[in-house]
């Protein structure tokens, strides 16, 4: 369970007030109102720096540390959210990222665990503040995406003007605008957003039976970064990746779930070992990952939609087993709430913790 200083100072105003102590109880919920009304943090929207915040680094494996899949990208006054998997809204409201100046939300690709908060990312970021539509980006079928999260979430829309008033919750902030990133059959990208020094292209890749299905890479003030969402190794992995800083990847340990689907076959969970393995030939390796990184020339290496999640660092270790040395620069295995900024003024990833 995540607590907040804001929940501790809320159950402390609780026991305050039982306790009949009207000053100490005054000081204490006033204390408590001031930490929930302060403002976002908006300097990262302006300060010369590509900024990359992992907001979820999880699977649909349950892990009590990590939310579904979701990166956030702030530069040149845009914050994007790359997917957006179940639980990493929760995540960004904790962090305080700039909510009202969402500027959009880039699927990969419509799989349950990166869309599944799409509804809560629309209606939370208006309540935080956004007063324009929001733009929903993907690839064909964005428009039914969008469509079903429309309606399953009109009624709330609609309560919520109501209640509050326009003047408070305009209605153009609750509509969502999508716009459908295709990339031509003859090409392995296409540039979907080129404006105030921030450019956003999609590659193709490669998660056979999805299709399509796309990375991003975001290229601002001489860095860059690509965030690969699932995939197998791939050419447009390997396009996508070239070059850049930072190359987000998601990775699966194939060794580690190949042995435990057949560990689920011989206990007989025969469904389970089936769902398993089929996993097994759609996304990367952490293996084929750093090879990638290595062959693209990026930077460094970012893991991320981690899995299996490792509980412990023995279970890291194994999850890396086989990887690269060779490889110069630096793996990581991400975790939520890491924050990396990549400043104009220097080839150096600079790093902190937000959780």
């Amino acid at each position: 369970m995540k607590y907040t200083r804001l929940s501790v100072l809320v159950a402390f105003a609780f026991a305050i007030a039982l306790s009949g102590c009207d000053q100490l109880r005054g000081a204490v919920i006033k204390r408590g109102m001031v930490e929930a009304a302060k403002p976002d943090r908006t300097d990262w929207l302006d300060d010369g720096a590509l900024h990359l915040i992992l907001c979820g680094t999880g699977s649909p494996l349950p892990d009590p540390t990590r939310a579904g899949p979701c990166a956030a990208v702030i530069a040149g006054g845009r914050f994007f959210l790359i997917d957006v998997g179940p639980g990493a809204w929760e995540n960004v409201q904790l962090w305080r990222l700039p909510r009202a100046h969402l500027s959009g939300v880039l699927l990969t690709h419509f799989h349950s665990d990166h869309i599944g908060e799409l509804g809560e990312v629309v209606v939370q970021s208006w309540i935080g503040g956004r007063t324009t539509p929001l733009t929903v980006y993907g690839p064909v079928g964005v428009e039914r995406v969008v469509e079903g999260f429309g309606q399953a979430y009109s009624f709330d829309t609609g309560y919520r003007i109501a209640h509050h008033g326009e003047q408070v919750l305009p209605a153009a902030g609750a509509r969502v605008e999508p716009v459908t990133v295709r990339i031509a059959d003859d090409a392995e990208s296409a540039v979907v957003l080129d404006a105030d020094g921030l450019r956003i292209t999609a590659f193709r890749v490669d998660h056979t039976p999805v299709e399509p299905a796309y990375g991003y890479r975001f290229e601002y003030a001489g860095r860059s970064l690509f965030i690969t969402g699932d995939t197998a190794k791939s050419a447009g992995l390997l396009a996508g990746a070239r070059g850049v800083d930072l190359l987000l990847s998601e990775a699966l340990a194939v060794p580690i779930i190949s042995k435990g689907s057949e560990f689920l076959s011989e206990a007989g969970h025969n469904r389970l070992a089936r769902l398993t393995s089929d996993i097994l030939d759609y996304h990367i390796s952490p293996v084929d990952a750093v090879a990638t990184a290595k062959q693209a020339d990026a930077g460094m290496i970012v893991f991320t939609h981690i899995v299996p999640p490792p509980p412990n660092r023995l279970a890291a270790r194994m999850f890396l087993e086989g990887v690269d040395d060779s490889y110069e620069g630096e793996v990581l295995m991400g975790a939520d709430g890491m924050h990396f900024r990549l400043p104009s003024d220097s080839d150096s990833v600079e790093r902190d913790d937000l959780s």
